[in-house]
């Protein structure tokens, strides 16, 4: 097409033209939002979830108290044992163009919206107690941590403390 043909082109329908760039910017915008940018990728919430070790420890803590309200029970040290760690699911945008994490801005902070944790499920409990070399005692706090925790009995050990 020479120029003249080309303005000739635009004066006789204005209508495509407009198509024209619209499609074009539009294609500049899905090219734009797939380029990796800072929002790609979730960020953490520093001091607000727990994080593994702190996760343990608050279960511990919980199976200490459960734990010492069991007839015949005292002087309670749990370890716990968990598989993997934590998982953070974040709100995620989907669009034609692929999907990105919801990002909200926050006292001019951005962040992404967290929508749940999936903590780490335990793998195995050991439980040194005073009374926990009776028999009964034993069979107590086993079923008790399993139906709590929902771990297999055969996850679970229970053993006295001198």
């Amino acid at each position: 097409m020479n120029d003249g043909s080309l303005l000739s082109f635009i004066k006789k329908s204005p209508k495509k033209i407009f198509i024209i760039a619209a499609a074009a910017v539009g294609v500049i915008l899905l090219i734009l939002g797939a380029l990796p940018g800072k929002n790609d990728s979730p960020t953490q919430n520093s001091g607000s979830e727990p994080d593994g070790v702190e996760y343990a420890e608050s279960l511990e803590e919980r199976i200490v108290k459960i734990c010492e309200q069991v007839d015949g029970v005292s002087h309670v040290s749990v370890l716990l044992t968990l598989d993997g760690g934590t998982e953070h699911i974040y709100a995620e945008n989907s669009s034609g163009s692929g999907e990105s994490y919801v990002v909200i801005s926050v006292g001019g902070e951005e962040k992404t919206v967290l929508v749940r944790d999936i903590y780490s499920s335990v793998r195995g409990i050991a439980v040194v107690c005073r009374g926990g070399d009776n028999i009964a005692v034993r069979r107590t706090l086993t079923e008790l941590l399993s139906c709590a925790l929902g771990v297999p009995i055969s996850k679970i050990s229970v053993a006295g403390a001198g």
